[in-house]
């Protein structure tokens, strides 16, 4: 398999598509992340209710790739607290 680096630049057009069994639960835009851990953190902020697996499709305009990979949500409000998050 050849993957190649795609990279994320601050000021990057980014389109984000998230779905679900084929269906499209969120489509996001932004110019305002400068990496995929930016981009995959704010994608669990604009779907923090939901949980399970869901497929992510990234399209960077200015560079012209585009991917997908899975992803998996936990709700945050129903997982464990550790014992350092309760103080």
């Amino acid at each position: 398999m050849n993957r190649t680096r795609k990279t994320i630049a601050y000021g990057d057009r980014i389109f984000a598509r998230v779905t679900r069994n084929g269906r499209t639960i969120l489509n996001f835009v932004t110019e305002q992340v400068s990496d995929m851990t930016e981009l995959i953190a704010e994608l669990r902020k604009a779907m923090k209710d939901l949980s399970g697996l869901v497929m992510i499709h990234i399209r960077n305009y200015h560079k012209g790739w585009g991917d997908e990979r899975p992803l998996l949500l936990y709700n945050r409000s129903n997982r464990m607290l550790f014992p350092w998050e309760v103080h």
